[in-house]
């Protein structure tokens, strides 16, 4: 039965990119889909194929609960928080949750045992809405033009420390790149830092300024992709580019890895304690992981994908 769906996902860039393999089931089965959002990540939502209607949380919340005009069959929350569940308590249709396992995760964060890592967020997404996952070729709706094509990117920035190398490590992976050519790609909060990489290598491309869409469109049209765990890292894994996700306060057990898994991803963890937040955080007390990562290690991965650069 097809039906008008309100799909809820507040945030942040990579959740929400993370949904565009449910969404494009969901849009296989011939469903109208509504995604509700927070408004600093409209842009974001508008890039998902599939979705028919983006509403921003702090201006449709009302309207949507008190009028008439979307008349929603059924809603999927996928960010499952109190705060999202209150809100489809009071609307009154068919409502799927997303339960987050809170206790499981703080037992592998605090033990870091494997036998508490989570299934990949993906799939849990998908349970919840009721879909099964058949395509692995993930559209966005990218309208841009790349600035730069056919380079290695590297995502310099990460929301916390704990998901961003330092800019040592920056300079030594650059260093071992034909021509010490790339694309150092990140957010505004990210620009000194670009600037003072190509004051030692010029022939690096600045692409901090850029929108997120702006960002997707050089992902998709580069030579690989190197980066943390960040909303750009899951772009490329979620596009089959080939991919270096580095990992250090946070780790794929949590559910958070590269999805699809393809051939041409290669996931390089810290030799640190990991992991130690969700998030990124790490504590005042302790040294950044990312910082125990073997640069040497990241080097050869990259040249063996531009050597011969394996296919998904």
């Amino acid at each position: 039965m097809k039906n008008r769906l309100l799909v809820i996902r507040f945030s942040s860039i990579g959740d929400i990119l993370l949904i565009a393999p449910v969404i494009c089931e969901l849009k296989e089965a011939g469903h109208h889909i509504t995604l509700l959002v927070k408004s600093r990540f409209k842009s974001t939502a508008l890039l998902l194929y599939g979705i028919d209607v983006v509403l921003c949380w702090e201006e449709s919340m009302e309207e949507i609960l008190h009028g008439s005009v979307y008349n929603f069959d059924r809603a999927i929350d996928l960010q499952g928080t109190a705060q999202s569940k209150r809100f489809t308590n009071k609307l009154g249709i068919p409502t799927e949750t997303f339960k987050k396992p809170y206790v499981r995760r703080v037992l592998l964060i605090v033990t870091k045992n494997k036998r508490y890592a989570l299934t990949p967020v993906v799939h849990r997404y998908a349970q919840a809405s009721g879909v099964v996952l058949k395509s692995k070729e993930i559209k966005f709706n990218i309208k841009v033009r790349a600035l730069w094509r056919d380079k290695p990117v590297l995502v310099i920035g990460g929301t916390k420390s704990g998901k961003r190398l330092n800019k040592q490590q920056w300079l030594r992976i650059i260093s071992s790149l034909p021509q010490q050519k790339a694309v150092l790609l990140g957010g505004p909060a990210d620009q000194q830092t670009a600037l003072e990489i190509i004051a030692t290598f010029p022939e690096c491309k600045n692409a901090t300024q850029t929108s997120v869409e702006e960002g997707m469109a050089i992902i998709q049209e580069s030579k690989l992709v190197v980066s943390g765990d960040t909303g750009f890292m899951h772009a490329a894994a979620l596009m089959g580019v080939p991919l270096v996700s580095l990992w250090g306060a946070t780790h794929p057990s949590l559910g958070f890895g590269p999805w699809p898994a393809r051939t041409n991803q290669h996931c390089l963890i810290t030799s640190a304690p990991s992991p130690r937040s969700k998030h990124g955080n790490v504590p005042f007390y302790a040294t950044n992981p990312m910082l125990s990562l073997d640069v040497n290690e990241i080097q050869n991965v990259i040249a063996g994908i531009l050597q011969d650069r394996t296919k998904p």
